[in-house]
C-alpha cells in the first residue's frame, strides 16, 4: 500500500537512504492523538516545513458495505456529499475552499471513504466548519441527485468501459472473490447504479456517517494542543449514533485456478497478469503481511528485481514487470503480478517463463542481497512520504482502516528489517498457489492479432 502512495526511490539513492534511515527513525516527530466524547478519533501528524495543513476525514464505510443489488452506493454517496447543505448550496463547498487558496477532493475504496482539504493553516477553521456542516446536515435537491447519478454513470463509461485495464481488473476481482463483497466494483455495476435513489443515499448517510465511525487526520503545521480546541468547536456538537457492525461474507477456500481473456478495441499491446487472494494485516494469516511486502519488492520492484532480470534482461521476453501487494486491506489482499511482453512474444511462452521463475523463487528462496535491497526500498518509502502532507494523511488513514495502531508508520523500518529470509520463503510457498489465483490476458480486439499474441482458444 505504501508503494501506491509514495513510489520507491531509484537504485541510485539506495546508499543515501540506508545511511539516513537510522536518523529518520530517531528524529521523526511522533503523531499525536485524542478522541472526542462523541467518538471521533483524531490523529495529528506535525510537519512544520510549510504553514499548511491537510485535513482528511475518513469513514469506516466503503463499497464492500454496499447493500446487495445496490453496488456503487458508497461512491454515489461520496458525490452527493458535494451537493449542498441547508447552509451552503451545491458547489459552494468547493468554491469557498478554492477562493481561500485550498484544494479538495474525495475517494471511495472497498474499505473506506475519505474527504480531504489541503489549505493554509490560517484557514483550517474554515475547512473544519465546512466539513462538519455537511457531515451533520447533508441536503441535496431531487434534481441535483438525479443529475449526479448521470455523472457517475458517465464516469463509469469513461474510466471503466473505455479503459481495458480497469475493465479487466473489475473482471479479475469478480472471478477471484466468490463470496466476499470485494467481488463487486467500487463504482458499481452499470445496471445497479441506474437504480440508485435519493432515499438510498439518505438511508446510507444516516446509517454510517457519524463521528464514532470516523477518523480525522490533520497532517501539517499543527500540534495536538492547537488542534484539540478547534476540533471540539467544529466537530464536538455532532451526535454519537450506534453504527451497525459490518456484515461481510467470508471467502471460502480457493481451490481452482481461473483464467480470463479480455479483448478490447483500445488495447494496443497485450499484457499478462496473475492476481492472488492473500492475507493482509487484518485478514487471514496476518503474520504473513510483512514478509509479503518484502516478497513483492524482491520479485517485481525496479530493474534489479528477480522477475525483471529474468524476463526482461536475460530472456528478452518482456519490457516491463510490476508486482504489487495491498497488505493494508481490511479484507483479503491482492498480490498482483503484471507483465508487458516484448513485441511478438507469445503470451503462452511468457507465462511458462513466469511460472518457472516463481517455482524457482519458492524452491530456492532469495539471496541476502535481494532481500536487503527490497527492505531498503520499503524503508525508504517512510522517509520520502514525509515530503507530502497528503501522502502522510493517506498512509495513516489506511493504517488505521486496517486496524493497526497509529505508531505503526514509525515502527515500519524496524519491522521490515526484522523480516527473515525464512519468513519470506514461507510466505511465497503459502500464497503463490495457482489455485488461489486468476490469470488474465488482455488482448487487442482483432482476432488475428489476438491469436498471434498467444490467446488460448
Amino acid at each position: 500500500m505504501f508503494q501506491r502512495i509514495v513510489r520507491a526511490v531509484s537504485a541510485a539513492t539506495l546508499m543515501t537512504v540506508m545511511a539516513i534511515t537510522p536518523l529518520f527513525a530517531a528524529s521523526d516527530a511522533q503523531s499525536e492523538s485524542f478522541t472526542l466524547d462523541n467518538g471521533l478519533e483524531v490523529i495529528v501528524i506535525p510537519n512544520h516545513r510549510i504553514p499548511a495543513v491537510s485535513q482528511m476525514l475518513w469513514f469506516r464505510i466503503g463499497a464492500a458495505d454496499d447493500p446487495a443489488g445496490k453496488s456503487g452506493l458508497a461512491h454515489f454517496h461520496e458525490h452527493v456529499m458535494f451537493l449542498g447543505t441547508a447552509k451552503h448550496k451545491s458547489g459552494e463547498y468547493t468554491e469557498i475552499i478554492s477562493r481561500h487558496g485550498g484544494e479538495n477532493n474525495a475517494f471511495t475504496g472497498h474499505d473506506a471513504t475519505s474527504y480531504y482539504i489541503n489549505i493554509a493553516k490560517e484557514n483550517l477553521p474554515l475547512a473544519m466548519e465546512l466539513e462538519a456542516d455537511r457531515l451533520g446536515d447533508m441536503k441535496a435537491t431531487d434534481e441535483a441527485v438525479k443529475n449526479e447519478k448521470q455523472v457517475i454513470i458517465e464516469e463509469r463509461r469513461m474510466r471503466v468501459e473505455n479503459n481495458p485495464d480497469a475493465l479487466l481488473s473489475e473482471q479479475v476481482s469478480a472471478a477471484l472473490f466468490r463470496n466476499h463483497p470485494y467481488h463487486w466494483p467500487v463504482i458499481g455495476w452499470m445496471h445497479e447504479m441506474d437504480g440508485l435513489t435519493k432515499d438510498d443515499i439518505i438511508r446510507f448517510h444516516k446509517t454510517w456517517y457519524h463521528p464514532n465511525n470516523a477518523l480525522l487526520i490533520l497532517s501539517g503545521d499543527i500540534t495536538a494542543a492547537e488542534a484539540k480546541p478547534l476540533v471540539k468547536k467544529y466537530y464536538g456538537h455532532l451526535k454519537k449514533v450506534a453504527v451497525p457492525p459490518r456484515q461481510w461474507n467470508d471467502e471460502p477456500p480457493q481451490n481452482a485456478a481461473r483464467r480470463i481473456t479480455l479483448h478490447h478495441k483500445n488495447v494496443k499491446r497485450p499484457s499478462w497478469s496473475r492476481t492472488y487472494a492473500v492475507p493482509s494485516f487484518a485478514y487471514g494469516k496476518k503474520e504473513l503481511a510483512l514478509p509479503l511486502f518484502v516478497l513483492s519488492e524482491a520479485l517485481g520492484e525496479g530493474k534489479a528485481c528477480r522477475l525483471y532480470k529474468a524476463l526482461v534482461m536475460e530472456q528478452k521476453l518482456a519490457t516491463a514487470v510490476s508486482v504489487d501487494y495491498g497488505g493494508f486491506s481490511a479484507g483479503p489482499a491482492l498480490f498482483d503480478i503484471t507483465i508487458t511482453p516484448e513485441q511478438g512474444i507469445d503470451l503462452a511462452v511468457l507465462e511458462k517463463a513466469v511460472d518457472t521463475e516463481l517455482e524457482k523463487a519458492i524452491a530456492e528462496g532469495f539471496s541476502e542481497s535481494e532481500l536487503t535491497r527490497a527492505k531498503t526500498l520499503l524503508k525508504a518509502e517512510t522517509i520520502y512520504a514525509r515530503d507530502s502532507l497528503t501522502a502522510m494523511a493517506r498512509i495513516m488513514g489506511w493504517i488505521r482502516m486496517s486496524g493497526l495502531d497509529k505508531d505503526y508508520f514509525t515502527r515500519w523500518p524496524s519491522l521490515i528489517e526484522a523480516v527473515t529470509p525464512q519468513q519470506v520463503n514461507d510466505a511465497a510457498r503459502e500464497v503463490l498457489k495457482p489455485t488461489a489465483s486468476v490469470t488474465a490476458l488482455l488482448l487487442p480486439e482483432d482476432t488475428a492479432t489476438a491469436k498471434a499474441a498467444g490467446a488460448k482458444p
